[in-house]
């Protein structure tokens, strides 16, 4: 799209706000990593850019666990507005013992709607140093549970609670979910 899809607005709200409510009920610590941190400060959470610059998602994963308190983290997209957050604390009750919990929707897993653990932090380091940034490769390294459709569905719609707000069509698509709720 060509504005920042954080800041799409659904039912009078920018994207980001409904992140952050959902957000608010399940963590104590909540960041936001960009390299435009200036456009989030207004919001009260930390922002941190990427310790290793503009090298996409693998960076930003990397910046999350590097700057988190804790032991893991679950990272998502600025632009997945319908995540139901007892499917998230599903996928981190269930980190233990492995790098990463990933959902898999058919044959595309989400690797922005997931858990990571702070162990994933050399591999990332590696990839980012290497200049290996194609998100999908790093779980060739990682020890990674994929949640499957049938998990998924348990707590709703997988097409629904993965939307990525890409392009107009899907903004329109999540004004109508978003109307039906």
């Amino acid at each position: 799209m060509k504005f920042n899809k954080a800041f799409a607005v659904i039912s009078g709200r920018p994207v980001i706000d409904i992140i952050l409510d959902k957000f608010k009920t399940v963590f104590e610590e909540i960041m936001i990593i960009s390299n435009e941190t200036g456009l989030y400060e207004y919001l009260g959470v930390p922002v941190y850019p990427d310790v290793y610059p503009r090298m996409g998602p693998v960076a930003g994963i990397h910046s999350g666990l590097y700057h988190s308190c804790h032991d893991s983290a679950f990272v998502m997209g600025c632009d997945v507005p319908f995540m139901n957050m007892d499917l998230v604390r599903m996928m981190i009750s269930r980190l233990d013992g492995y790098d990463s919990v990933v959902p898999r929707i058919d044959n595309h897993l989400q690797p922005l709607a997931a858990v990571y653990s702070r162990r994933c932090l050399p591999i990332l380091t590696e990839c980012l140093a290497t200049d290996r940034v194609k998100l999908i490769r790093i779980f060739d390294d990682l020890s990674t549970l994929e949640i499957d459709r049938n998990e998924i569905e348990r707590f709703g719609v997988a097409e629904e609670m993965f939307l990525n707000l890409n392009d107009i069509e899907a903004l329109n698509m999540a004004t109508r979910i978003a109307g039906r709720q």
